[in-house]
């Protein structure tokens, strides 16, 4: 018979020339499996106590065809009942005929065969028990039972301790139906909780309920998700425990986790990210801009972490958003020109000649106009005038000219009208200091502990509630008369998140394609 024939292969010695197999009491050295192939200790529950393995086979012909499932991956047999009703490698003795059930000396033996292999062999146990631990009192006379404990509870905690220590995978298949309570009979109902004792010692944290549930649900053993009991009815004989045992000799894939992963975690995964996408879309992050557009003179009020509606759509309620009432506001941003009067107010005019005077009130435009016409058209008089004007302003010290310019009314009594004027024809040939002393330019003013007042140039520093900005431009145009873009510098955040997390991943977490905000 080819199962005979196999199990004497197996169980051979491999220094021994002639190919005989051991007798059954003997304990001969087990040849190392090929490869990283586990070896299956199979434990038979021998007592009479068991249902029949197949109702429509004899018991020695559904074990020997049972082992056919393996397909040549090695395997050793136990079929127990008490203490000295052990065999090994002997499917004859398999008759269910042992008057007691004593898990400890069968894992005992178990033990010891595993021992007999090289080292780093790889082991799965498989019990087939209806898990009723039914031990001999006399049995354990010798194994230190505390004096008036009850002898199967002491060997239950006996066995769990020893199925810990072997640190091998143990996977039970319960033959019979679930004890009911009108079954519940010599301390049956322990069963359930003395196997469950027994899987979570051997596998650990994967033989917890929620694995056991999912392995369940997949159909499959995986790397972690691993599925350690099995129950089969005596009804259903082969047909339920062949796919079982299958299941169990498996190589091991990530089979189970992938399904895992992909059906639950990923859809769960995504869905979230969408919700939290759409749910934290107009947070401020790392790269984000603020945009604020300004017109001429009127000041333009924010406020910081207010309910507000965005301009890409929806709601937010963080970062930067505009309010009628500077009561509500946080800051104020305003572009203005400079308060600088250059039409001589204050000036001595008896003491400046006819023509000084004509050209005193005139905007810089109209002056450089004036000049040009006097130089081109005047007589001799007006064009050494105009040319003298022009000769000095161009010498002129640009920090006198300032100095003279900003000079107040009060002030200017003292000024000689010819004097204040070469400073300000000065500004027809300086651009840059026509440009810092005229033209209009964007100031903030924060409001609070930390109030301030300054000037928004590319590169200043600014604080508005718990934000931190850096502006990085003030641009002329768009739809109003200036763009004021203002990067987000300091963001307060959970762990910091949003300094460290790139802004690339925050702008796709958040849903969003642009870094930049519209404050309307």
């Amino acid at each position: 018979m080819f199962p005979a024939l196999l199990l004497s292969a197996l169980l051979a010695a491999p220094a021994a020339p002639p190919a005989k197999a051991p007798s059954p009491s003997a304990s001969p050295t087990s040849p190392a499996p090929a490869g990283n192939t586990p070896v299956i200790l199979f434990l038979i529950d021998n007592s009479a106590s068991l249902p029949p393995l197949d109702p429509q086979e004899k018991r020695v012909a559904a074990l020997e065809k049972m082992f056919t499932f393996l397909q040549g991956q090695p395997y050793r047999l136990i079929l127990f009942g008490g203490r000295h009703e052990i065999f090994v490698d002997d499917v004859s003795r398999y008759r269910n005929d042992g008057q007691w059930t004593d898990f400890y000396f069968a894992f005992l033996r178990a033990r010891d065969l595993m021992n007999e292999f090289p080292a780093k062999t790889e082991f799965r146990l498989v019990l087939l028990t209806d898990a009723a631990p039914d031990p001999l009192p006399s049995d354990w006379l010798d194994m230190d039972v505390p004096p008036g404990a009850d002898v199967r509870a002491f060997s239950v905690e006996k066995t769990v301790s020893l199925v810990r220590d072997m640190k091998a995978p143990l996977y039970v298949i319960l033959v019979g139906d679930p004890p009911s309570d009108r079954d519940a009979i010599r301390h049956r109902e322990q069963a359930p909780g003395f196997v469950l004792d027994m899987v979570r010692a051997a596998n650990g944290a994967q033989a917890s309920p929620l694995a056991q549930s999912l392995s369940s649900f997949f159909g499959d053993n995986g790397v972690l998700l691993k599925k350690f009991i099995y129950r089969v009815a005596p009804q259903e004989g082969l047909a339920k425990v062949e796919p079982v045992v299958r299941r169990i000799v498996a190589p091991v894939r990530p089979t189970v986790e992938l399904k895992f992963f992909t059906y639950l975690v990923l859809p769960l995964g995504l869905c979230l990210l969408l919700l939290l996408g759409v749910v934290v879309r107009s947070f401020p992050g790392a790269g984000d801009l603020e945009l604020i557009e300004l017109s001429l003179g009127p000041p333009f009020h924010v406020a910081v972490d207010k309910l507000h509606k965005l301009e890409a759509g929806g709601w937010g309620s963080t970062g930067l958003c505009w309010v009628q009432d500077v009561k509500e506001a946080a800051a104020s941003f305003t572009y203005q020109a400079p308060a600088l009067d250059l039409t001589g107010v204050g000036l001595d005019p008896t003491s400046a000649d006819a023509t000084t005077q004509s050209l005193l009130h005139l905007s810089l435009d109209d002056l450089r106009k004036a000049i040009h016409r006097l130089t081109a058209e005047g007589n001799k008089d007006e064009q050494i005038y105009a040319l003298n004007v022009e000769y000095i302003a161009q010498n002129f010290a640009a920090a006198e000219a300032e100095q003279l310019l900003k000079s107040q009314p009060h002030e200017r009594r003292k000024i000689a009208p010819i004097d204040f004027l070469r400073a300000k024809a000065h500004l027809l040939f300086n651009d840059n200091l026509r440009k810092e002393l005229t033209e209009p330019r964007v100031q903030v003013a924060t409001y609070g502990a930390r109030a301030e007042r300054k000037e928004l140039k590319p590169g200043a520093v600014v604080r508005i509630g718990r934000y931190g900005f850096i502006v990085k431009d003030v641009v002329k145009g768009g739809r109003k008369d200036v763009k004021l873009l203002l990067y987000y510098d300091r963001i307060p955040s959970l762990l910091g998140l949003k300094s460290w997390l790139p802004d690339i991943l925050q702008r796709a977490f958040r849903l969003r394609r642009t870094q930049q905000r519209v404050v309307t």
